[in-house]
């Protein structure tokens, strides 16, 4: 994440915390961000220099007028005016990582091989916010890769207990 995508999420995360709106300014940037991510070339289109800076503002406030808060297509459309269109992604990501912030939660990225019952969510979740002394939201996503066991980043930490670590870990005191 660049300095200047935080800068922005955070402009945009005060001026949603003035108003009390935090909620759904988070909910109007999945409405950007699938935006970015269904029309293919939106983002380069947002970033060619081949088209006016006023053009390319034009073409924001025609995909998402009425979609978002107004100080939010402002927000954007300054960015794509500034040339900034490439951090939109990075700012998103930004803002809900300050959202999370201020509710004093945490995300936490789960990996397993298979997925994991209601029960072992509650169970994970329960066991990691004792550990980080904070709310734990969960991002759980199935890999076969892992082979078992299951790995989870959170707080800038890794939590490996995945059969495909251990195995390496084996494979290694075998070789040397």
């Amino acid at each position: 994440m660049t300095h200047t995508s935080r800068e922005y999420a955070e402009a945009l995360f005060e001026l949603a915390a003035e108003e009390g709106r935090e909620a759904e300014y988070a909910e109007a940037l999945k409405t950007v961000r699938q935006a970015l991510e269904q029309e293919k070339g939106f983002l380069s289109l947002l970033a060619s220099p081949a088209i006016s800076r006023n053009e390319r503002m034009d073409v924001v406030s025609t995909v998402l007028k009425g979609q978002v808060p107004e100080k939010m297509l402002a927000l954007l459309r300054m960015m794509v005016f500034r040339g900034r269109s490439r951090d939109i992604p990075r700012m998103i990501d930004a803002f809900y990582d300050l959202a999370r912030e201020a509710r004093h939660e945490s995300e936490a990225r789960v990996v397993s091989a298979v997925a994991l019952t209601d029960k072992e969510k509650d169970a994970l979740r329960e066991k990691l916010e004792k550990r980080f002394g904070r709310r734990i939201v969960l991002n759980c996503q199935v890999d076969p890769a892992v082979l078992g066991g299951i790995r989870v980043e959170t707080e800038g930490r890794v939590l490996d207990g995945t059969l495909r670590s251990r195995l390496q870990e084996i494979k290694e005191v075998m070789n040397s």
